[in-house]
């Protein structure tokens, strides 16, 4: 895995629309160099606000997505440019390509499992600390999508369905993409297995960066 502080990496764009930029997740020691703060509502999307000077964006489980859909060009266009899209929002809207929508799961939360897999990005995360926080289940995916038939899954749940994929054909960049799964800050507060996850995912967009497929 690369070493997420090297310095001939551009730093990834954090999109925000809720005012974050004093107590966001991107401060975190482990995240503070990588991750840049980026509020769409002062800066937009177009070729003004700086977007393109990144190689890489987060896009996190609070964003304004009926903004997202309105400027969802913006997107589409950072991707043609053979860019990485990372997101956990629950796309409730049209606006990332090729997704096909945020269903809510009807299995209780009592019953369903978040299944870990092989993917790098969860290795050494234990199925347990994926599921529970501080002992309460339910917080890191409630939901999944049908995904693009050519995608990688990389999450699924306990009925077998998406939670997150990889997506590398539908546009000339890459796509990860989760049913509001966040992987950066689920788990970085707390000291179990669950916070390799938001290191791992980084050392994933670098390597990715770095073309290293």
């Amino acid at each position: 895995m690369f070493n997420i502080l090297q310095k001939d990496i551009p730093p990834i764009a954090y999109l925000d629309s809720q005012g974050y930029e004093e107590n966001g997740v991107y401060h975190h020691f482990l995240y503070a160099d990588r991750v840049a703060y980026f509020n769409i509502y002062e800066r937009g999307l177009g070729k003004a606000s700086g977007l393109e000077s990144f190689e890489a964006i987060i896009i996190p489980t609070s964003i304004d997505e009926i903004y997202l859909s309105k400027h969802a060009t913006y997107i589409e266009n950072f991707l043609e440019n053979g860019k990485i899209v990372v997101s956990f929002a629950q796309n409730f809207l049209p606006w990332l390509p090729g997704n096909n929508l945020y269903i809510p799961s009807e299995i209780p939360i009592k019953d369903r499992e978040v299944k870990i897999s092989s993917h790098p990005i969860f290795q050494g995360v234990s199925q347990y600390d994926l599921n529970y926080r501080r002992g309460v289940k339910g917080f890191f995916n409630r939901g999944y999508f049908h995904p693009p038939k050519h995608a990688q899954i990389i999450l699924e749940d306990s009925e077998g369905r998406c939670v997150a994929y990889i997506d590398r054909l539908t546009t000339k960049g890459v796509i990860l993409s989760t049913a509001g799964a966040d992987l950066l800050g689920f788990g970085i507060f707390d000291t179990n297995t669950a916070r390799r996850m938001g290191v791992a995912l980084l050392g994933w967009i670098l390597k990715e960066i770095k073309g290293q497929k």
